[in-house]
């Protein structure tokens, strides 16, 4: 489970982020992120429509997102704040693509610090 110090939970962060934020995207998701403000602490959320699926099928797709998240966690770098937008066809990917997905947008952007160690 993802740890509440990490979620975004409100919905003027979300809007904040959609309006102010700089976007990327594979074709299974895109992400959206922006600098959090003052702050050094790095928040994430996840959006999936109902054009992916009935509730079912979106809770999975966002668990699934969700712990691939959490496993990146220690190499993200912080100070941003991160939405992940579920699009068509993730629905069929399976846990490792979307995570590949996940790690190739936070790459693209820069977001996403060297190997563990």
């Amino acid at each position: 489970m993802l740890r509440r110090k990490y979620r975004l939970r409100r919905q003027k962060s979300f809007r904040y982020i959609y309006r102010r934020g700089k976007s990327t995207g594979t074709n299974l998701m895109s992400m959206v992120y922006v600098r959090s403000g003052g702050s050094n602490s790095m928040k994430v959320g996840f959006s999936v429509s109902k054009k992916i699926g009935n509730s079912v099928v979106r809770n999975r797709v966002k668990r699934v997102m969700r712990e691939n998240f959490r496993s990146l966690i220690p190499r993200i770098a912080s100070g941003h704040n991160i939405i992940f937008i579920a699009r068509s066809g993730i629905q069929l990917a399976d846990y490792q693509t979307i995570g590949k997905h996940m790690e190739k947008l936070l790459n693209k952007r820069s977001l996403l610090l060297g190997e563990p160690s």
